[in-house]
């Protein structure tokens, strides 16, 4: 009797084992879609920064969005830059 209740739990920790094990691989796959889309909202909003400038600013509304196409990694992303003009204090 003690053996197959040892047995039964030694097949529930290999199966939570093989189940941690499996997920491993799919969390570091997200981990880097995380990193290449920050690095791709960088890159467009120093495209943004190079591009803008106070003519540019005049013509656009109060609201804007601007979209960018980069690419990190060999992955092309779209990334949209929301913003809001305001007038700064002298």
């Amino acid at each position: 009797m003690i053996y197959i209740e040892i047995l039964s739990a030694i097949i529930v920790l290999l199966i939570l084992v093989a189940i941690v094990l499996s997920t491993i691989p799919m969390q570091r796959n997200m981990l880097e879609e995380a990193l290449r889309q920050e690095k791709a909202q960088l890159k467009a909003e120093n495209i943004f920064w190079e591009t803008i400038d106070d003519t540019v600013l005049k013509n656009l509304p109060d609201t804007f969005s601007i979209n960018y196409q980069v690419e990190v990694d060999g992955n092309k992303y779209i990334v949209t830059i929301s913003a809001e003009k305001f007038q700064r204090q002298k």
